[in-house]
């Protein structure tokens, strides 16, 4: 009997890439279709434009192989991967970007990887040429700090959401109970044993990415506040910290002389203990809001409808049984 491998693509107003993205994936389905059965979850992210009517045009000529997840309204990229990966049926489960950027033809090597045992694939970003300056800049400095601050997780650089999952280790990620969980922390957080292909990332196929560093800037935050306390913890360091600032302004103010040197330095070095202080309350700030979050447990997405492909309707009434 045929494996079923789900693959899960978060979409939010992509209606200029819905056609090109089935139509790569389906050339993966046929390519494996001897071994394996592709089932193409297509996940509408509260899109405003028709990109759940293009969804719906694909799935009726692809009825077998395309599913469609629709969620009540838009819920970020998390939400949408954490939809996904509840609908999945599948043996193994792979998420990726439908940009195109994540390249349909690493699949096959992928799941020759999970053949040979591995519960998690994890592609990792060679090379960015297609990306500006300072998005290479804000990616290094993104994952040197979750590397810092990670412990004993082990976090592969430049890798995104694009991997591939064992039906054990996606039934391991959905028994987390945290609310606001983030797609690269909880899958290194479970610890099975996991396989890198490196790749060079492509442009993206069509329209604009839709996570500017307005959206970015949170989206690390959750990262980071995800993965450790370790910020909480350094904040003690600023007491003392602050404490070697003042007695080094106050020196200052017997040294020198004059009026306006003197109210220069007490405001020059009350600023920057000041600014300690605002950081640190910044900090604690972020980990009270995600326990604001956790303690409502609002779940992460809401499915509004679900059209599953005619390949894994056999496994639902299954479980219906």
């Amino acid at each position: 009997m045929k494996k079923v491998i789900s693959v899960i693509a978060p979409m939010y107003n992509e209606s200029s890439l819905v056609h090109e993205y089935c139509a790569e994936m389906l050339k993966i389905a046929r390519k494996i279709e001897e071994n394996y059965y592709l089932e193409i979850i297509l996940v509408n992210d509260g899109s405003k434009d028709d990109t759940l009517d293009i969804m719906r045009e694909e799935q009726m000529k692809h009825s077998k192989e395309i599913s469609i997840v629709c969620l009540s309204r838009n819920f970020g990229l998390e939400g949408a991967v954490n939809a996904g990966l509840r609908k999945a049926k599948g043996d193994a489960v792979i998420v990726m970007d439908a940009d195109l950027q994540d390249p349909p033809t690493l699949i096959p090597d992928m799941l020759e990887k999970w053949e040979n045992g591995y519960d998690v694939v994890v592609c990792s970003r060679i090379k960015r040429s297609n990306d500006s300056f300072f998005k290479k800049f804000t990616a290094r400095l993104y994952y040197k700090i979750l590397d810092s601050l990670s412990g004993k997780l082990k976090l592969e650089q430049s890798a995104a959401n694009f991997r591939l999952l064992s039906k054990k280790a996606v039934e391991q990620i959905l028994l987390l109970p945290e609310v606001n969980s983030v797609f690269r922390v909880v899958v290194p957080y479970i610890g099975m044993k996991t396989a890198v292909i490196g790749y060079d990332r492509d442009k993206r196929f069509a329209g604009e990415t839709k996570y500017n560093f307005s959206k970015m800037l949170p989206y690390a935050m959750d990262s980071i506040t995800g993965i450790s306390i370790e910020p909480l913890r350094k904040i003690v360091y600023f007491m003392p910290v602050s404490l070697i600032i003042s007695a080094f302004g106050l020196g200052m103010f017997f040294v020198h002389s004059g009026f306006l040197s003197h109210i220069y330095l007490v405001l020059f070095f009350v600023g920057i203990c000041f600014s300690m202080f605002f950081v640190g309350i910044a900090v604690m700030s972020e980990y009270i809001a995600q326990i604001f979050k956790e303690v409502k447990g609002r779940p992460s997405s809401i499915i509004y409808e679900y059209l599953p492909a005619d390949c894994v309707k056999e496994r639902i009434d299954d479980e219906l049984c």
